[in-house]
């Protein structure tokens, strides 16, 4: 989540934090193409060539996805090659997935009234996953916390007690009524629910200059930090390997032995 700027923002490496309407994919009819397999639709980037992974993977179902309503434009090439680069990523780690689910299982009970209450779309619940992967305990270099990654000072603004005796950011029912009322201040000022994603992962300074710049809404064309870049994107393959893994389950298993860093937040550890 990003650090707390004046007008209620949250701030960066990973407080809490990650579409735009094109004509949806048929669900299954739309198969996977992989990147050698999909060459009159896909064009090798930067991105392929740093992660060799990426040229290599299996094919990936290109299916209906979207955020809140808002598609996923996979008619537009670099678009799936994030959207394979982030699942190429997580295909080492996919056998966590069932410690994934379970802690899901006990964690979407507790905050979906609240999302209801705040009329925050469900698709909200999987923030958490990218953000701390449901870990209650997890603390950011920079004093994100809790499930919902909240910085100190942006916690404090919504009301949390934050201090070495108590801390609500690690608690999750007020934690997650803090991060919704935030959601729904940010839905009021950028009026799509994939620029409050990203908001919510940047801040909504960083978002608002970007609709100043360019007369479009659309979060996949913005020049965004890598980070906030790719931060819905990941939101989405939660979604996606929670809700529906029996799609994906040619592509991620068995998983290969790559090079990649643990999947995880950057600047992630453990609390004492």
């Amino acid at each position: 989540m990003a650090a707390f700027r004046p007008a209620v923002a949250i701030a960066a490496k990973f407080i809490p934090m990650n579409a735009n309407p094109v004509s949806l994919l048929s669900k299954a009819t739309v198969v996977a193409k992989s990147d050698a397999t999909a060459s009159r639709h896909f064009r090798p980037t930067a991105e392929t060539f740093l992660n060799p992974a990426l040229a290599n993977a299996p094919d990936l179902p290109l299916l209906d996805v979207n955020f809140c309503g808002e598609c996923l434009p996979l008619d537009q090439s670099d678009v799936v090659d994030r959207w394979k680069h982030v699942f190429t990523l997580f295909r080492s780690h996919a056998s966590d997935l069932g410690n994934l689910q379970q802690r899901a299982d006990s964690f979407f009970p507790i905050i979906d009234p609240i999302l209801a209450k705040y009329d925050i779309p469900d698709d909200f619940r999987y923030i958490p996953l990218a953000e701390s992967a449901l870990r209650p305990r997890a603390v950011s270099r920079v004093g994100a916390a809790g499930y919902w990654q909240l910085m100190p000072g942006t916690a404090r603004d919504l009301g949390l007690k934050v201090g070495k005796r108590v801390d609500e950011r690690f608690n999750v029912q007020k934690a997650t009524d803090a991060a919704c009322r935030y959601l729904r201040a940010l839905y009021s000022q950028l009026g799509s629910w994939s620029l409050v994603a990203a908001a919510y992962n940047a801040g909504p300074g960083l978002i608002k200059n970007q609709l100043k710049r360019y007369a479009h809404r659309d979060y996949y064309r913005m020049n965004l930090p890598r980070e906030t870049r790719y931060y819905l994107y990941r939101v989405l393959l939660y979604k996606e390997v929670m809700s529906r893994p029996n799609d994906y389950s040619s592509f991620l298993s068995p998983a290969p032995q790559t090079a990649y860093r643990a999947w995880q937040p950057i600047g992630f550890q453990q609390a004492a």
